[in-house]
């Protein structure tokens, strides 16, 4: 199971992503929403690392920087969370 946060910054890129697989985006684009708080921007690297670890959000090298998109099953959590 997945922890709130975790779900915040899921759903953060997959509004980002408009929930396709095959869209990638830098971290900046989906996480300027945790931006605002020390406390809040932590946690949220904390959760897009554990999210990672899980395989629910991959890392896809680029020339400029490190872009991050959803995996089947991140779409898939992703997919439910949005329907509740």
């Amino acid at each position: 199971m997945i922890s709130e946060f975790e779900k915040l910054v899921l759903i953060s890129i997959c509004k980002a992503t408009n929930t396709s697989k095959s869209a990638h985006n830098p971290k900046p684009y989906f996480m300027k929403k945790f931006q605002n708080n020390k406390h809040q921007r932590k946690a949220a690297e904390r959760a897009l690392l554990s999210l990672i670890a899980r395989g629910y959000v991959s890392k896809h090298p680029t020339r400029g920087e490190m872009t991050y998109g959803l995996t089947g099953d991140g779409l898939a959590i992703c997919r439910e969370i949005l329907k509740h």
